[in-house]
């Protein structure tokens, strides 16, 4: 089964619920250079993420690979065709459907928010507006071959409002012939560069300013004709910086929480649970206090408390400590409130304070390549304690390309842990001029052991103190 899915212009948010759902099950995903990386943040686990993406003048896969790819995958797979904007305008949808009936593939399509209303609509401009423009027309800015010319001289007649997609490198040649079939050479004209993302960019001015307008942008761009730019209101107020969270989807998921769903995400790490088996036949009741080092160990837990059919009341007599805030916050979630916090948001700090609390025994939840720092710390001190690791932490090499695809557009890169750190030093094969930010002094030292130069580290080692940070420094 395969789903052409319209990805929309740019904005995480608009995508329809339908293509996320079909991002959720799906088994492949085969995406274009203009979706959103964030959108990956929804798949599975285990999603095989293949690119197939086009820019300007290359191709990384030409259209028959990627019809091939669909058929193959689409044989035994749920596949996802996930394309920017909607799949059947200027986006080859219908070539890709055909190669799925003649191959007797099952499909869908769903449809995406298209760009040539939704980036000017984030520009203030109206497509349409009684008594200026009663329609718009959508042309393509990028000619297949000679036998498909636009015809300049009834577009040049119409009572609307022009939207040329993939134009940018066109914009002389539409000035020049618009005003050479008679339209008004001072009609307003627009160009949109990055339209909806966080870089979206509006210069406006006239038809016959086009080409100097043109120069000053780059691609994605698309250009608009009519005097309904002349009634633009800017409502949009886009960062202007493009931020990048290479951590697992939780700490990542805080991320976007803090910074208003304002930046990009690629997940570099999975979360693999562990040792169901040794949990179930662990007796909680024994423990005097139970650790949580990570969010994703107290996720892991409770996930395996139901499994287990543990009930939470067997609990009710053990303190709980966290390591930091947003540990104890998801702790929150599921309905306890944890007993000790320290006020420096690190393990070893945690370790100290519980070394000197009366206990009988502890239990540590951890990840099983996490830090040996409270573990050390309890050892040298004679604390008794058992050190229970729900889950690992691994590189997701299927990130690799879509890393190194997004790595230089990118102003500040955010490593949120030793692993995130490994991940990225791994798989990061571009040069990038971006401003890494660290969210605590641990993961610091580990990126100097990588080479990795932290530009800033935030004070508070969270969510909300990392983009605190970045927001400081920018502005």
């Amino acid at each position: 089964m395969v789903y052409l899915v319209g990805a929309g212009p740019g904005d995480i948010g608009l995508i329809t619920l339908k293509g996320i759902e079909c991002i959720k099950k799906a088994d492949v995903i085969v995406y274009d250079h203009l979706v959103n990386p964030t959108l990956f943040s929804y798949a599975k686990e285990n999603c095989l993420l293949i690119y197939a993406g086009k820019t300007a003048g290359a191709h990384h896969m030409e259209q028959k690979k990627i019809n091939d790819i669909l058929v193959k995958y689409g044989k035994t797979n749920i596949v996802v065709r996930l394309k920017g904007g909607d799949p059947f305008i200027f986006g080859r949808g219908r070539e890709e459907a055909s190669a799925l009936i003649q191959n007797n593939i099952p499909y869908e399509i769903v449809s995406g928010v298209s760009s040539c209303y939704s980036v000017p609509q984030y520009s203030g401009i109206p497509v349409t507006h009684r008594g200026v423009s009663s329609s718009f027309h959508v042309i393509t800015g990028h000619e297949k071959d000679k036998n498909e010319s636009v015809n300049y001289s009834s577009l040049a007649k119409l009572n609307g409002t022009l939207i040329f997609l993939m134009g940018l490198n066109s914009a002389e040649k539409i000035s020049l012939k618009l005003i050479e079939n008679g339209m008004d050479k001072n009609t307003g004209a627009a160009v949109i560069s990055e339209g909806t993302t966080q870089k979206h960019h509006c210069i406006t001015g006239t038809l016959k300013e086009l080409p100097v307008m043109a120069e000053k942008m780059h691609a994605p761009a698309i250009i608009l004709v009519g005097d309904t730019v002349r009634l633009q209101n800017k409502w949009f107020i886009p960062l202007e910086k493009n931020i990048l969270a290479t951590g697992t989807k939780l700490i990542n998921k805080q991320l976007q929480k803090a910074s208003g769903n304002r930046i990009t995400e690629i997940s570099l790490i999975r979360t693999i649970p562990l040792n169901y088996d040794i949990f179930e036949n662990t007796d909680l009741q024994r423990f005097s206090h139970i650790i949580f080092s990570s969010p994703n160990g107290v996720n892991i837990f409770f996930d395996y408390m139901l499994r287990a059919k543990k009930d939470i009341r067997a609990l009710q007599n053990i303190q709980i400590a966290a390591v930091g805030k947003k540990t104890a916050a998801s702790l929150e979630e599921k309905g306890l409130f944890a007993d000790i916090i320290p006020d420096i948001h690190q393990s070893s700090e945690l370790a100290k304070i519980l070394c000197k609390r009366n206990h009988t025994e502890m239990l540590l939840i951890r990840a099983e390549n996490g830090s040996d720092k409270m573990t050390d710390i309890f050892k040298n001190n004679n604390v008794n304690f058992t050190d229970l690791k729900l889950y690992r932490t691994e590189i997701d090499y299927t990130k690799k390309e879509l890393l190194n695809l997004f790595i230089k557009s990118m102003d500040y890169i955010i490593l949120s842990s030793g692993s995130a750190v490994k991940a990225f030093s791994e798989l990061a094969e571009i040069q990038t001029n971006a401003k890494f930010i660290s969210i605590g002094s641990e993961t610091t030292a580990s990126a100097e052991k990588y080479g990795i130069n932290i530009y800033k580290t935030a004070e508070n080692a969270s969510a909300e103190g990392i983009i605190k940070c970045i927001r400081e420094d920018f502005e």
